[in-house]
C-alpha cells in the first residue's frame, strides 16, 4: 500500500506506518465516511511487517510483526496497533539499533510474527512460517507457543481449518534442519490441543509456502526453489530458483501416517536467467 502524506501525495510503497517515532496508538473514535450500518459488528484484525528500525535497502518481508486492530460496533471505529513483542524486537528495543537482515533462524529465535494472525480455540496466534506462533491476548505478546512441547520446529504462516470438525491443519518445512529437506504435518483439535504430528522428507529442500488440504488428504507442493547451506556460507542468500530440478508433489491421507510422492514429477515452465 501507499502512505499519504500531509500534503496528500504520497511516498514510496510498502514503508513503516511511521519512519520517525514508535508508533502504537489507540484511537477511540475515528473519523468514517458515510454511515456504517448499526448491525456491523465486531474486530478487524491484520498484521504484517513493520520495522522498529527501517534500513534502506532492507527486504520488506524482514520487518518486526505489527498487529492492527479495528473494533466496529454501534457505528463507530475504534482503532489500535502493537509491535508482536518477539526476543529480536525486544533486543533491538533495548540496543536502540537493527539487527542485521538475514534468512536464518537461530535455535532461542522466536522470529518476526509478521505474516498471518488466527484465532483457533480461543488463541489469538501470530505467524511466519519459519518459527513457531507467537500468541497474542488482546493485542498484548505473551511469547512463543509449543503446545505443550508437542510442536517442534516451524509452523507455518497459513494453516487451514475443517470446516467439519473444527480441526487445524498445519505443516512446517525445514524441520529440524532449517536448509535440509525434514518436513513436518500436524493437527490440532478443536480444543486447541495437539492430535497428530508427524515428519517426513521431500525429495528435496525447498521453500514451502503453503499446502492443499482435502477431507481426506494433505497436499504439499515441492517446488525448485531450494535451499543450499553452501549458499548461505558464500554469503548468499540461503535460497535460489533450479529450474532444472523437477516440482514433485506430496500426497498424504490424512488418516495415514506416510506420504506419497506420485512418479511423473512435472517440469517447471518458469526459467529465471
Amino acid at each position: 500500500m501507499s502512505t499519504a502524506t500531509p500534503a496528500g501525495g504520497f511516498v514510496r510503497n510498502l514503508p513503516p506506518v511511521d519512519l520517525e517515532v514508535d508508533l502504537e496508538v489507540d484511537l477511540i473514535d475515528i473519523r468514517v465516511g458515510g454511515r456504517l450500518p448499526p448491525q456491523l459488528a465486531g474486530t478487524l484484525l491484520r498484521i504484517g511487517p513493520n520495522p522498529l528500525f527501517p534500513v534502506e535497502g532492507a527486504h520488506w518481508f524482514a520487518g518486526d510483526g505489527m498487529v492492527h486492530a479495528f473494533h466496529i460496533a454501534d457505528g463507530r471505529v475504534r482503532y489500535r496497533n502493537r509491535w508482536v513483542r518477539t526476543r529480536r524486537w525486544l533486543e533491538e528495543r533495548e540496543t536502540g539499533r537493527p539487527l542485521p537482515e538475514g534468512l536464518g533462524r537461530a535455535a532461542d529465535d522466536d522470529g518476526l510474527a509478521n505474516t498471518n494472525i488466527v484465532r483457533h480455540a480461543g488463541r489469538l496466534l501470530a505467524l511466519e512460517e519459519a518459527h513457531l506462533p507467537v500468541a497474542l491476548d488482546g493485542l498484548e505478546t505473551r511469547g512463543p507457543v509449543d503446545f505443550g512441547g508437542r510442536v517442534r520446529g516451524p509452523f507455518t504462516a497459513h494453516p487451514t481449518v475443517d470446516p467439519a470438525t473444527g480441526q487445524m491443519l498445519f505443516f512446517g518445512y525445514g524441520t529440524p534442519d532449517w536448509l535440509g529437506a525434514g518436513m513436518a504435518f500436524g493437527v490440532l483439535g478443536a480444543d486447541g490441543r495437539v492430535e497428530r504430528f508427524d515428519r517426513f522428507e521431500a525429495p528435496y529442500a525447498s521453500m514451502v509456502h503453503d499446502f492443499a488440504v482435502t477431507a481426506g488428504h494433505a497436499v504439499f507442493p515441492v517446488m525448485p526453489l531450494t535451499a543450499r547451506r553452501a549458499r548461505l556460507e558464500a554469503g548468499a542468500p540461503p535460497f535460489a530458483w533450479e529450474p532444472d530440478l523437477d516440482c514433485a508433489i506430496g500426497v498424504l491421507r490424512r488418516d495415514a501416517r506416510s506420504i506419497h510422492w506420485p512418479r511423473g514429477r512435472c517440469r517447471p515452465a518458469m526459467r529465471i536467467t
